[in-house]
């Protein structure tokens, strides 16, 4: 009988609103609105997000980054309507209510602005929703974007270099990381390197992956940027490449004692790769491995795990915090257990996020690893990607990270992995500081206690 009875009580308040004046009746059961992705994404993060954000909270930040789109020029894919703004109505923190308003406000945005397109509109509106949750784990691809998602590197015709996010918001994007061998690390492209400008185009404000694509080319043709490092602009001129982006690289020093394994990104089958490089640095002999994920964004969830694991087993690396509060240990996964018994040193800087982090606070709170460089990005988080009417993917936060020795959170600004050793490479030097505080620490540690055979 249970079915009967609800179908009952939604057709008595169906046949309700009817009797109401129009206005009230949208108040009451609102139409849905034109703009599907934007309904979709907002009841998302209002049902899932771990942070339980309102309806004030979500919809200004969509109306946020409609204006943000509409005081953009055509030539950055935006309104070019610079005076003009949306509407900013009354949000009284009634859900469906409140959403009807603000769809409304962009109705007369998009009928005001003659240049503004609906969809790029609603695209950003979504980012500024997104973006309003202010951590790093929620965000929104719009589709062409969403194809990329979290695929194993392609070959491309490049420079050899990632980008990322400014530092400080509206800033020029700034060089992440820079391919062996590549046409940038031959230009003396570094690190840290910001973005001014790709062949006279002034790129500040861009996003990391409209400058990409300004950077790229076809293979063999000149590309000039201006960085800025440090106080200094630098104005190189590179000439693009086919390349795949390498994702583990191992380096020796020390005539084979110390092994350097820098891995860039958390995915496909990176942790096969790492566990590779591992055994063959303690085949070759390795006394000390420095596991690198300076500029790491991170990556799939379960890499992090298996590449923490390589180092540790039985163990809890930390500890899973859900929208309930329920905590949850994520722990190793013994099968990629290699059994190093050597020292350890993970090699972290600012911009090592996510995954990364995982890893440097696993093995350094069960007391594996220390911890060289500097405060890691505080980006730690579980999200889920949702995938959006348009095609696109809105990224979920689901549940936070903690210390799972100390249960200090590891995700927002001025948290992250503190280091034990604390190294900044300076970008106006040609050496690395932070890997030089590595290799020192590694050689004090193999003097003190030379490695004995290593586990099977």
């Amino acid at each position: 009988m249970r079915p009967l009875v609800l179908l009952s009580v939604l057709l008595v308040v169906a046949s309700a609103c009817q009797l109401l004046p129009p206005d009230v009746a949208k108040q009451v059961l609102p139409d849905r609105t034109d703009y599907k992705t934007l309904e979709a994404a907002y009841h998302v993060l209002l049902e899932r997000h771990v942070d339980q954000p309102g309806s004030q909270q979500l919809l200004t930040g969509a109306l946020d980054g409609a204006d943000a789109y509409l005081a953009k020029p055509a030539d950055q894919k935006g309104g070019n309507c610079p005076n003009d703004k949306t509407e900013r109505p009354q949000l009284t923190g009634s859900t469906e209510s409140d959403l009807v308003k603000a769809s409304q406000s962009m109705d007369k945005a998009v009928a005001a602005c003659s240049t503004a397109d609906k969809t790029l509109l609603e695209e950003a509106a979504v980012d500024g929703m997104a973006k309003s949750m202010n951590e790093c784990h929620t965000y929104y691809l719009d589709p062409e974007r969403a194809k990329a998602f979290n695929q194993p590197p392609q070959p491309y015709s490049g420079i050899g270099a990632t980008i990322i996010a400014p530092t400080t918001p509206g800033g020029p994007a700034e060089i992440s990381s820079v391919f062996p061998g590549s046409p940038a690390e031959k230009a003396g492209v570094q690190p840290g390197d910001k973005v001014k400008e790709v062949n006279g185009k002034n790129v500040v404000g861009f996003s990391p992956d409209e400058v990409a694509t300004n950077i790229r080319g076809p293979d063999g043709t000149p590309v000039t940027l201006v960085l800025v490092r440090g106080t200094k602009e630098l104005t190189v001129t590179i000439t693009r490449a086919t390349l795949t982006p390498p994702r583990v690289i191992e380096t020796s020093y020390d005539q084979g004692k110390i092994a350097q394994i820098a891995v860039s990104q958390l995915n496909g089958d990176v942790a096969k790769q790492t566990q590779d490089a591992v055994n063959s640095a303690v085949k070759n002999g390795a006394q000390g491995l420095i596991l690198d994920l300076r500029d790491d964004p991170g990556g799939d969830l379960s890499a992090a795990v298996d590449i923490a694991s390589i180092f540790l087993r039985n163990a809890t690396l930390v500890d899973q915090v859900g929208r309930d509060g329920k905590r949850d240990p994520v722990k190793t996964d013994d099968k990629w257990y290699v059994g190093f018994n050597g020292p350890v040193a993970v090699l972290v800087n600012q911009r090592s996020a996510s995954g990364a982090e995982i890893i440097a606070a696993g093995l350094h709170s069960n007391g594996v690893a220390e911890v060289v460089g500097t405060r890691t990005a505080g980006c730690v988080g579980i999200a889920q990607p949702r995938q959006m009417p348009d095609e696109g993917l809105l990224l979920v936060t689901l549940a936070r990270m903690e210390d799972e020795k100390t249960g200090a959170p590891l995700n927002g600004a001025g948290r992250g992995v503190a280091p034990d050793v604390q190294a900044t490479d300076d970008p106006n030097t040609p050496q690395h500081e932070d890997l030089d505080a590595a290799l020192t620490l590694e050689r004090q540690k193999i003097a003190e206690k030379p490695l004995s055979t290593a586990q099977p």
